[in-house]
């Protein structure tokens, strides 16, 4: 660990726990786009029944270990609150430059490929990682292939290049030193639990038994020792944690990849993206340039942004019912139309070197706006309700009509539930 820095005031407890909101919120998303890049069937190609089988159960993994960022993420607001703060939902949007976040790396979304695994597991890595695998030792693992399927572009906004130098969220270099640095501040900020109890997210309402409601230092540091014991695990032989997951991953991926022809994922774009963004600060991203595929793309962050409306007013006024319709968007519309995504195709941009560009996209997350308004109740019914005519309208014309049908009959039902 590195030498600790000054001591802590509130208002940069506040900032860093807002950058640990970020961070959990943003690998949520990462994992979720990689686990709907696997391939679900033999149907797809490039995978006996054995090798399927594995897929799925690394599509299960990901996916789980997605949920339980969720949980973090709210076990951050809980802190945030307990300590005088506002629930943070805001981040950037995809792809961020390296060395912005403490993790020091790539900030993307990203198909499933053995580089990709090993990026996650750097991700979660420990503070002191003492027993590195051999393609984790120092220089090994660059990560530069994950830039191989965009365009050279230039920056539109005018960035200032690299050498001029940018501001990072934090000062830590891993996800383990930040959460330590947090802890340190609770544990030495005299006074420094303010916030009104009635605030706390209740885990039991929300189906997350694990939430820790923080009304004490005691509390904070629990919730904290569960963040870092679900990610790191401490120690790099727990399978249980997210590291210990990664790593298995890492190794059945590199064990299968042995036989010719072996293709556990579809071939999907890094960072898709409808349109660019002002904080699209780093190369890596690609525009879709089929108008159907955009256009299912563009309803996809609009259920994603509702979500996060409805979980804003669940954190912030404590309406669980908007919760428990968050998660239903999640699962029920956001998960099926993240998976149509990876089948639907990029288009072509007429750039040189497009033949050899991934077919198919994915779901980019974009954010729209840098701060997010809170929206009453009945906003979000009238919302919901335009995307499932949205979704009928590109059923009508798509070849995906049968699932986008699905996405507007769940949305009227979600919708309906609200009123």
């Amino acid at each position: 660990m590195t030498e600790a820095g000054p001591a802590m005031t509130r208002q940069d407890l506040l900032r860093q726990l807002a950058v640990a909101s970020e961070l959990e919120h943003g690998l949520c998303l990462q994992y979720l786009f990689t686990a709907a890049s696997m391939k679900d069937s033999i149907g797809e190609g490039g995978l006996t029944e054995t090798e399927l089988l594995h897929v799925r159960a690394w599509k299960a993994s990901l996916n789980f270990i997605a949920s339980q960022e969720m949980l973090h993420l709210a076990q951050a607001c809980n802190l945030l609150a307990a300590v005088g703060g506002a629930p943070h939902l805001r981040r950037p949007n995809f792809p961020q430059r390296p060395g912005y976040y403490p993790t020091g790396l790539p900030w993307g979304l990203w198909p499933l490929r053995a580089e990709v695994i090993e990026l996650y597991a750097f991700y979660e890595r420990p503070v002191d990682w003492r027993h590195r695998p051999e393609w984790a030792a120092p220089g090994a693992a660059p990560f530069a292939s994950l830039l191989d399927d965009s365009p050279a572009t230039k920056d539109p906004f005018g960035h200032l290049p690299a050498e001029f130098g940018r501001p990072s969220a934090t000062p830590m270099q891993t996800i383990g030193q930040l959460y330590q640095a947090i802890a340190d501040a609770i544990s030495t900020i005299p006074g420094v639990i303010i916030g009104d109890p009635a605030r706390q997210l209740d885990g039991a309402r929300l189906g997350m038994p694990q939430l820790v409601t923080v009304l004490d230092v005691d509390d904070a540091l629990r919730a904290i020792d569960l963040i870092v014991e679900q990610g790191e695990g401490r120690t790099d032989d727990r399978p249980d944690s997210h590291l210990g997951a990664f790593l298995t991953v890492r190794r059945e991926l590199a064990a299968l990849s042995v036989r010719p022809g072996f293709q556990p994922g579809r071939d999907v774009a890094a960072n898709p993206l409808s349109r660019l963004h002002v904080d699209n600060s780093f190369p890596g991203w690609r525009l879709i340039q089929d108008p159907d595929t955009r256009a299912v793309n563009d309803l996809t962050s609009a259920v994603y942004r509702s979500v996060l409306d409805l979980l804003h007013l669940t954190i912030s006024g404590g309406d669980y019912q908007s919760g428990a319709a968050s998660l239903r968007l999640m699962t029920g519309v956001l998960a099926p139309l993240t998976e149509l995504l990876t089948q639907l195709p990029m288009g072509e941009d007429g750039s040189p070197g497009e033949g050899r560009r991934a077919r198919f996209a994915g779901p980019s997350f974009e954010l729209t706006d840098v701060v997010p308004e809170p929206v009453v109740r009945q906003v979000i019914v009238e919302r919901l309700l335009s995307y499932a005519d949205r979704a009928e309208a590109l059923a009508a014309r798509s070849p995906a009509g049968d699932q986008l049908g699905w996405v507007a009959e769940s949305l009227r039902e979600i919708a309906t539930s609200l009123t």
